[in-house]
């Protein structure tokens, strides 16, 4: 598996920084390759907080149902795990 390249460089084991070239000022703020990599992280988290409302909600029509026992209800929980493992890694690297 490749490995991601970093936009980012530990400065004196407390602050990361970043290049003038990964990053753009104009007068709207900032945009640039570190912002977009920002942002696609930011989407992804909002992306799997808002799934697991989705599977929460899927998962109580399936248990009204009685429906516990079925393959979608267990699909639904295997993925409301896995988005949790990693929705706690977000939080583990302050990244919530």
């Amino acid at each position: 598996m490749a490995r991601l390249t970093r936009l980012t460089r530990l400065l004196n084991n407390e602050v990361y920084i970043v290049d003038d070239d990964k990053v753009i000022c104009d007068d709207n703020g900032y945009s640039g390759e570190a912002v977009s990599r920002l942002a696609g992280f930011e989407n992804f988290y909002d992306d799997l907080v808002a799934g697991q409302n989705k599977i929460s909600e899927e998962m109580e029509k399936l248990r009204n149902e009685g429906k516990t026992k079925s393959v979608r209800f267990r699909e639904l929980m295997g993925k409301k795990m896995i988005n949790s493992n990693f929705i706690l890694l977000f939080k583990t690297y302050g990244l919530q």
